[in-house]
């Protein structure tokens, strides 16, 4: 037949594919049936044009089957992945530096971050370069580091390590305002945190994790132990002149029961309130449960973007804190 197949396969050079290195000397025993399987061209010849076409074929398949492996690894996550009308922004938000393998993948060219998925809970990655025309506030501020969402402003997010300080920050703050619209005369705050009980609490956790970096799961054990702490401080407290109630908004503290029944007795213009003195306890406005905190902390070690605090045992410490509002009309 003519074919110096060898030569062939020198001139192709690294771009041949295994296969025919591995079946040269069957296509040159096949003759013109090979020709006929491998002529791509249709000029009835098997030349370096058709291994070549072959070979393009391969190395464009190859490349796809790449792009679907690391698209579904990688969760890459582009712009309009944002604008899509079933797309929420989940409670935990990490800002972070792009890593080496989306930064390497042609799959993740002009990705703006990526998703992590662990079972019912995800959490959303954002390059830090790329944050700013999401339209998002931070507390304390912009930086590198894992948010959780305001309960009361899903635009807003709060770094984990001070999350439970600034809920209690706005809750205090938002007694102020209580006090004042429904013309209190004199109010005061005072945070206290109970001693822990003699008995300890175990949480174990086994969850597994799809995202970059997920090594197929991560457990987190959490045992409070039995040591004693207290805390009796005064967050606020303030005199006002006093005037006639104007009903407040409620943000932190809507879902409080004492603070509702306050305001409804002092709207009450038959027989307005005088005195109130209650205890809000602190655990019912955070919005994580103990469940839902063990959670929240495989996700970040499997994120490896784990903060200075365990939200499990945060969440512990909010049973045992309480606020007690007093206020005077």
């Amino acid at each position: 037949m003519g074919i110096d197949f060898g030569k062939m396969l020198s001139d192709v050079g690294k771009g041949v594919s295994d296969f025919f290195v591995k079946a040269g000397d069957d296509i040159v025993k096949a003759g013109d049936d090979i020709v006929k399987t491998f002529d791509q061209n249709g000029d009835g010849k098997l030349d370096l044009s058709d291994i070549q076409t072959v070979i393009d074929r391969n190395q464009a398949a190859q490349a796809e089957n790449q792009w679907k492996m690391d698209l579904e690894r990688l969760k890459p996550l582009f712009p309009e992945d944002f604008e899509q009308s079933a797309f929420t922004m989940p409670k935990i938000l990490c800002i972070a530096e792009i890593d080496k393998p989306h930064a390497e993948s042609a799959a993740c060219r002009g990705s703006v971050g990526f998703r992590t998925v662990l079972e019912d809970l995800s959490a959303v990655t954002i390059y830090r370069d790329r944050i700013d025309g999401f339209g998002l506030s931070f507390y304390p501020e912009l930086d590198h580091g894992v948010y959780y969402a305001d309960p009361c402003d899903g635009r807003r997010y709060v770094l984990m390590d001070t999350f439970f300080a600034y809920l209690k920050m706005q809750r205090v703050a938002e007694l102020q305002r209580i006090a004042q619209s429904l013309g209190a005369k004199h109010f005061k705050v005072t945070y206290k945190e109970k001693n822990r009980s003699s008995s300890s609490l175990s949480v174990n956790a086994s969850v597994s994790a799809k995202g970059p970096g997920a090594g197929g799961g991560a457990e987190v054990q959490h045992t409070a132990s039995n040591s004693s702490a207290s805390a009796v401080r005064v967050e606020a407290e303030m005199d006002f002149p006093g005037h006639a109630p104007v009903k407040p908004d409620l943000y932190y503290l809507k879902k409080e029961i004492n603070i509702a029944n306050l305001i409804e007795m002092r709207m009450n213009s038959l027989s307005p309130l005088q005195y109130q003195h209650f205890i809000i306890e602190m655990s019912n406005s955070s919005g994580i449960r103990l469940k839902d905190a063990v959670k929240i902390d495989a996700l970040m070690k499997t994120m490896r973007a784990s903060g200075s605090l365990s939200v499990a045992r945060e969440v512990q410490n909010e049973a045992r804190r309480i606020l007690e509002y007093e206020i005077t009309f």
